[in-house]
């Protein structure tokens, strides 16, 4: 009786011994089923966040580029990739005249969704990355030329970007424009998305008549004050040069008149008579060339002034 006894105590404390290890096992199940809950939840409300935010998915941090591979790192980040507006000016509307100053064509970014204004048009690109703007001329005499960066940063639906461009028409004709919007991988040379580009055929016509016949007149007259500028100059020059030979041939003559060169010619013999003084004479002869020259200088002068005169009223 005894040993019955004591076979079941020993029975029960085994029991009880069980009971007691599957409480503990059920409490550490329940446990680790809490923490699988709480935390697939957690990551449902962070991605939820993340979707709401804007630009999506690109604004939360990217996972290390080693866990992918180069097909999988360019379809991700292309899903992080978003549609924005973008105004851009209507080739058609600039007005191209030959051989007229530039005209500027804009590509913008606006961050929100505006209503484009007159000579403007509308186009859907690819943000959330760099993106590069390029416009091309081709065509005979046309070009068009950067004003800004080819490559700027669009990371969110709130960024403002802007793209210049001049474009000028040498002479008159048919040229056509393409407009490509190309979204990168990053800073890299990788192109993400590129859509076909906008491609447009404009006209650049021939300048007004008058104009022509303005400025082949405005030609004219540019001939004419150059010819008479130098026509003036030459008189001047002329003049100063018969000066000169004036000078020189009254300083070379001999020093009595006429009435000495026939006396040369039969000389008769006067004692008592005393020759006239030669300083006299010479005097005289130098306040003739002094005459001589400062007539010739005036006439210089009005021939300066007068062909001044002139070409200032052409000019004018």
């Amino acid at each position: 009786m005894v040993g019955l006894r004591a076979w079941a105590t020993r029975r029960r404390s085994s029991v009880l011994l069980v009971l007691d290890a599957l409480g503990g096992v059920s409490w550490v199940a329940l446990g680790l089923l809490l923490a699988l809950v709480w935390g697939s939840f957690v990551g449902f409300v962070t991605r939820s966040e993340e979707e709401d935010r804007p630009g999506g998915a690109a604004m939360g941090p990217a996972p290390p580029t080693g866990r992918f591979s180069y097909a999988e790192e360019i379809e991700r980040e292309r899903r992080r990739l978003f549609d924005v507006t973008v105004l851009h000016t209507n080739p058609r509307a600039l007005g191209l005249v030959a051989d007229a100053p530039p005209r500027r064509f804009r590509v913008e970014i606006p961050g929100a969704r505006v209503a484009s204004g007159p000579g403007e048009s509308q186009a859907v690109a690819s943000a959330g990355t760099q993106m590069g703007v390029k416009l091309h001329c081709s065509g005979a005499g046309v070009r068009c030329t950067p004003l800004s960066s080819e490559r700027q940063s669009v990371l969110s639906r709130k960024d403002v970007a802007v793209w210049l461009w001049e474009v000028q028409a040498e002479r008159a004709g048919t040229f056509s424009v393409a407009l490509t919007m190309t979204s990168y991988l990053r800073d890299t040379d990788t192109v993400l998305v590129e859509k076909p580009p906008l491609v447009w055929s404009v006209d650049a016509v021939a300048p007004p008549a008058d104009d022509d016949w303005l400025s082949r007149a405005r030609d004219l007259w540019r001939q004419v004050t150059e010819a008479i500028t130098g026509l003036g100059g030459l008189a001047v020059s002329v003049s100063a040069i018969a000066a000169v030979i004036a000078m020189v041939i009254r300083r070379r003559l001999p020093a009595g008149g006429p009435d000495d060169d026939a006396g040369t010619a039969d000389p008769v013999p006067d004692v008592g008579r005393r020759p006239r003084p030669r300083p006299a004479r010479r005097v005289r002869r130098v306040r003739r060339v002094r005459r001589v020259r400062s007539r010739l200088g005036r006439a210089a002068r009005r021939a300066r002034q007068s062909s001044g005169s002139f070409t200032g009223a052409i000019s004018s």
